[in-house]
């Protein structure tokens, strides 16, 4: 899998009530109500989703070995054997 490309947006931070925010461009916006985690390390800041998408879900997915086989259990059926309760 090769790495996600790097994209820079350029903004400015501003004072919203008694916090400071930042306006993301609908180019590095996540969807609406996407919880996130903050990281600051040293100058950078890192703005991540907390929980995981489906996009990460599905490359977890593709990451998982190929060796497991799933072999279908076959089972012996009458279809004239009555299943219901028979009281």
């Amino acid at each position: 899998m090769e790495p996600a490309a790097t994209t820079t947006y350029d903004t400015r931070q501003f004072k919203a009530g008694n916090s400071y925010a930042v306006r993301l461009s609908s180019g590095a916006a996540y969807p609406p109500d996407t919880m996130l985690t903050v990281t600051r390390i040293g100058q950078r800041t890192i703005i991540e989703p907390r929980e995981e998408t489906l996009e990460a879900f599905g490359n977890w997915l593709l990451s998982l070995p190929r060796s497991v086989k799933i072999e279908r259990m076959e089972m012996d059926y009458d279809p004239e054997e009555k299943w219901h309760d028979q009281n």
